[in-house]
This record gives C-alpha cells, structure tokens and sequence, in this order.
C-alpha cells in the first residue's frame, strides 16, 4: 500500500522538476538520453531476480505479481467503457479469453492479443488495462488469450492454444485474413510464432501482426542484450532464464517457430509492424528480425522509441510511454 501511494504521489511530480532534479544523472547510450520520467519510476520499482528462483516457488511469485500489478495502476484509464466478456474455447473448455468491444469499432478485423512475461509470468488479468486502452485506441475488437505458462507447459504449448484460439476465432465466423495477431515481448514472440507456423506449413495467414518489442533470439547474444544486461527492468539474466524454462529440448532452438532467427525467405509472412525501445536488451535481435523481412520484401515498418525501456507499453501513466503508445497505435490503425 505505501509503495502504490509513493508511486501515485510520483505521477504528480511535473517532468519539468524531474529534469531538474536528474540534470547531473542523465543515462546516456548509443547517444540517447534515457527518459528522466522513466529512469525516476524504474528507481522506485523492487529490485528482483527472478532468476533466482526455483520452479517450486514460480505459481507463488505469479500470484504476488498478478496481485501487486493490478494493484498498481500504472497503465492510462480508458475514456469509456469498454465491453469484456469471458469465453471458455478448446475441446475441454478450459483455455480462457478475453473478449473487448469498445464504444465504436471502424472495421471488420478483430485482433487476438498475447500478453508478456518471458512465458512465465503475467496474465489477461496484468495487461487487462493495456488491452482496453488498445481496443478505445484502435477502434478494434481484441481477444486477449489466457495461454498456459512455462515451465509446467513448454513449448510448443502456448503455440497449440494459440492455434486453438485462432480456430475458435474462424469457428465465430471470422475470417483468417480479418485476424491480426498482436502481443507484447513473450506475446509478440508467440504471435510471430504463429506466423511462422503458418508460413512454413504453407497455410493460408492473418491478415497482420503487431509485434511489441519481441524476444526473437534464445541465444541471448547481441550488443544490445550486453548493453542494458541491468537497471532497465527487463535483465539479461532473467531473459536467459525466461527462454530456459520455455524451452523443451535443445531441438527447439532448430524449430523456426521457436528460434524467429531461423526466418527463411521461404517463408511468406503477413504485413508487420515491429515496436523497439531504445533502452532494451532485446533492441538489436528485433532489429535484425525486422531486416530479415525486409531483405526478403515482405512488408515490415519498425518503429523505434530511442529514449524507452522494454516493457514501455503497459506504463502508459508515464508520459513519453503514452506519447509512444499512442503514436504507435496509431500506425497500427493505419493497416487494420
């Protein structure tokens, strides 16, 4: 309860003072500043090494998280309702998702969202404001899908459900090619993955995807991953530990739709929008994922937040993330 009022007191301070007060403690890398709002809030979140864990204590710490995060108001308020409505899908009825309608929709495509947390973590629940502010935005419907979590289920469990959902979404009488695929770190991986499923059984594909600083590379090796390794919420030990627990065998790494490094130009990918941060371990390998499309003229945009951290898009209480998320949805709106 004190570290929600401190944080609730912190969204009060003018950035203006922020700047003043950080003059002489500026983070400046590959010649970005790192935004003073966000540097002062990542000061004030808990430091933790989830690394350390054991599998033991994982559905514990889930539950802390689930329980404080939805505490913490720490996404934007939607200006009007939105519509939710909670749906049981696959043969035993036991996957949920999260249907949003909001006050308007302009067009006939849906989006099914995957939220993030390396595959481990986090919930519709988490992102459940993220998701309504992206449905008000876009106009859209979203379903946000409540796929299981690692290690109790490795891959390709998540990309199983997430074909079960996208069944159920035609089973509804909606097209494939009116289907956008949408996530966020983990999610945008599992939302490539998809993809890549697709394309490499030469299936018929969605209509787009949207992916939210995406992990790409399990082998956790770029300059980017070396550079902001700490102090930026997301780690790379936690990133390391995150693919260990999604993992199988070491065969996943061989598997186009677990490793989105092995994209080959084969492969016919749907219309893509790739969101980096300038301050994310994962920058570089989103990066090179993106160029890979390009060189093979599939139609990529990536759009790069230089002074953000990974994780931006759930923090849009913080200023220069909703100046971003609203940019971004923007283009996102653009190609629905």
């Amino acid at each position: 309860m004190a570290r929600n009022f401190l944080i609730n007191i912190f969204f009060l301070i003018p950035v203006w003072l922020l700047k003043i007060l950080f003059i002489f403690n500026k983070d400046i890398k590959r010649k970005y500043i790192f935004d003073i709002q966000s540097m002062a809030f990542l000061s004030l979140m808990p430091k933790f090494e989830i690394h350390k864990i054991s599998d033991d204590e994982i559905p514990e710490i889930r539950e802390l998280i689930e329980e404080r995060r939805v505490m913490l108001r720490i996404a934007a308020k939607t200006k009007k309702d939105i519509k939710k409505t909670d749906h049981l899908i696959g043969e035993s009825e036991n996957i949920q998702i999260r249907e949003y309608v909001p006050y308007k929709t302009d067009n006939e495509n849906v989006i099914l969202y995957f939220h993030g947390g390396g595959y481990v973590l986090n919930s519709i629940e988490t992102h459940d404001p993220t998701v309504s502010y992206f449905a008000e935005k876009l106009r859209t419907k979203i379903y946000s899908l409540e796929y299981s979590l690692s290690p109790e289920h490795k891959f390709p469990f998540a990309l199983e459900e997430a074909m079960t959902a996208l069944d159920w979404l035609i089973g509804k009488g909606v097209a494939i090619e009116n289907i956008s695929l949408c996530g966020d770190s983990a999610g945008a991986h599992l939302a490539a993955s998809v993809t890549h499923y697709l394309a490499d059984n030469k299936k018929p594909s969605v209509h787009s995807q949207f992916l939210i600083y995406p992990m790409c590379d399990p082998k956790c090796n770029s300059q980017s991953i070396e550079l902001f390794q700490s102090g930026y919420l997301l780690t790379k030990e936690a990133m390391i530990w995150f693919w260990e627990k999604f993992r199988k065998t070491s065969q996943d790494d061989a598997n186009k739709a677990f490793n989105l490094m092995l994209y080959t130009d084969d492969m016919e990918l749907p219309k893509t929008i790739i969101v980096t941060a300038g301050f994310d371990p994962l920058s570089d390998e989103a990066e090179e994922y993106a160029f890979k499309l390009h060189e093979n003229n599939n139609y990529v945009k990536q759009l790069h937040y230089p002074s953000l951290f990974h994780g931006f898009a759930s923090m849009t209480r913080l200023k220069a993330a909703k100046k971003a998320v609203d940019d971004f949805l923007t283009e996102y709106k653009q190609i629905l």
